[in-house]
């Protein structure tokens, strides 16, 4: 019977001296804006510019940039244990939220602007994007996509009859949109 045999040399060297890593650092720009008011234009000027009448109250997600970088932490089990594990995060389909905080008893909108609010919402364009111009925040426009628009509730528009009548929208208006990229 015959017998197969091997051998080999490993070289061993010595580890390096320097280890180099490098990692995305999340730098936000300061605000650049003029304080102006936001606005909204449509592709092909289909429907007029719109002003924002009073900037919003509050917003979510987006400050001087699109607030997208997160860090995402995922926790597994291991054979013997459990593991953490922490990694930068990209989440690029975060929606913007931009609140006027009104209440039953007082009116943070004009129904003139909620209406015009509602002709971009109700009306997606067929061909390229609205774009949304934070002015106040910072000099730069952005591609959305509107996702609802509410007053006085969620997914609903509750009006009231006397504030309509004067013009006003009483309740928390929500418009909600999602950036598609710069314009």
């Amino acid at each position: 019977m015959a017998e197969l045999t091997a051998q080999t040399t490993f070289t061993i060297q010595e580890p390096p001296e320097v280890y180099q890593e490098t990692v995305d650092l999340v730098l936000l720009p300061e605000n650049a804006g003029s304080l102006a008011l936001r606005e909204l234009r449509y592709p092909g000027d289909t429907l007029p510019p719109l002003i924002y009448g009073q900037n919003p109250d509050k917003w979510e997600n987006f400050d001087t940039a699109p607030l997208t970088a997160r860090p995402i932490l995922k926790g597994e089990m291991t054979l013997a244990d459990y593991s953490l594990a922490r990694w930068p995060g990209y989440l690029k389909d975060r929606p913007v939220r931009e609140i006027w905080s009104g209440s039953d008893k007082q009116s943070r909108m004009e129904a003139y602007f909620f209406r015009r609010l509602w002709e971009y919402f109700a009306n997606p364009p067929v061909t390229g994007y609205i774009t949304w111009t934070p002015k106040d925040r910072i000099n730069r426009a952005y591609n959305i996509e509107i996702e609802s628009l509410s007053a006085g509730g969620q997914d609903t528009v509750s009006l009231d009859y006397l504030a309509i009548r004067e013009g006003l929208i009483t309740g928390e208006v929500v418009f909600t949109f999602r950036i598609i990229g710069e314009a």
